[in-house]
């Protein structure tokens, strides 16, 4: 089990926003109830049960938890903020107010359960050093069952992986080493609440509030530490409460014809926005995180391009023979990535 280092302990305050999830809501707060009984400091979870039509603050109020401390409110959310961002900053917002200064805020989503030891592998990943931790999200054999066929899939998960390996081979980061990946899930992020304030919060945005999060991090020159570690069995469900949540993602990956996922882009242009970046961190150092973000705002070579299904046979054919010519060169101990790949 993790384990944090004597002296460590932090107020650990974990924000779940739930929009009508009341056939949920128990198994998640049983599961994270289970978690912060692996933990030695005080935790608490905050639920925010945000423009509900059905019994979700009863029900989260009627657990009665063991190890934890539960807060339950209830809140109606303006048309603007009622997506997937606006509930997840409103509750991170709360947990971050409760947990304090020098304390840590989570997220995860209502209709997920977290692994045992999911707080405690994200406290071990900050007492090593993190400012704020993306974990990897899951299905267990039950809901795995449920998914639509998504063989051609596949592909794409292979990818990200692959891909991370290449950013870690050309641009490697003490603070995240491999194993890495390269996701940030709502389900499974926690922040260090000096980082949390560093940043501004949860973005201000409908979409993809985890990945702008995880993105505001890395621009303040935090460290990020994308780890397999804490870990988190998610829902399999294709129709969401809040607009742009996970299931609306999976509902899209159940076409042939949807991009891929936004994070993952042509190997040959994350090789070469990778070189730039090593390059920016080494000639740039303490400057680093300001030059890097003006440089990838203005080249033109390293602008974001969805690939498509279609794309990820030749993409993964690529990236599987750069990692090879790449780890061929490491063993023989050269230093130059940039020489390997103009072979």
């Amino acid at each position: 089990m993790p384990t944090l280092p004597a002296g460590e302990l932090r107020r650990v305050v974990v924000g779940v926003p739930a929009r009508d999830e009341a056939a949920d809501i128990l198994q998640c707060l049983a599961a994270l109830d289970d978690a912060a009984g692996r933990t030695a400091g005080p935790v608490t979870i905050v639920v925010s049960a945000n423009n509900c039509s059905d019994a979700t603050a009863a029900t989260a109020r009627s657990y009665v938890a063991r190890w934890s401390k539960i807060i339950v409110d209830e809140v109606a959310l303006p048309p603007e903020q009622s997506h997937a961002g606006g509930a997840r900053r409103y509750v991170m917002d709360r947990a971050a107010d409760l947990a304090g200064a020098g304390g840590v805020v989570m997220t995860t989503d209502a209709d997920s359960r977290v692994d045992i030891d999911w707080i405690a592998s994200n406290l071990g990943e900050i007492a090593g050093g993190a400012d704020a931790v993306a974990g990897i999200i899951t299905f267990d054999a039950a809901a795995r069952a449920t998914l639509p066929a998504l063989l051609h899939r596949a592909a794409e998960w292979h990818l990200a992986s692959l891909h991370a390996r290449l950013e870690h081979l050309i641009d490697p980061r003490p603070h995240d080493p491999w194993p890495r990946h390269i996701w940030a899930w709502g389900a499974s992020l926690a922040l260090t609440v000096d980082a949390y304030r560093a940043v501004g919060g949860v973005p201000s945005v409908a979409l993809a509030e985890d990945r702008a999060l995880a993105d505001a991090v890395e621009r303040a020159g935090l460290r990020l530490r994308r780890s397999h570690a804490p870990l988190v069995f998610t829902s399999s469900r294709r129709i969401g409460r809040a607009p742009g949540g996970f299931a609306d993602l999976l509902a899209s990956h159940a076409g042939t014809t949807a991009p891929c996922d936004a994070a993952l882009e042509p190997t040959r242009v994350l090789v070469r926005r990778l070189l730039l970046r090593a390059r920016t961190r080494r000639e740039r150092g303490r400057d680093f995180s300001e030059a890097w973000a003006q440089a990838e705002a203005l080249s033109p070579q390293l602008a974001r391009r969805r690939l498509c299904p279609a794309d990820l046979t030749e993409e993964v054919r690529r990236a599987e023979q750069l990692i090879s010519l790449l780890e061929r060169r490491a063993a023989r101990r050269a230093d130059s990535p940039g020489v390997v790949l103009a072979a």
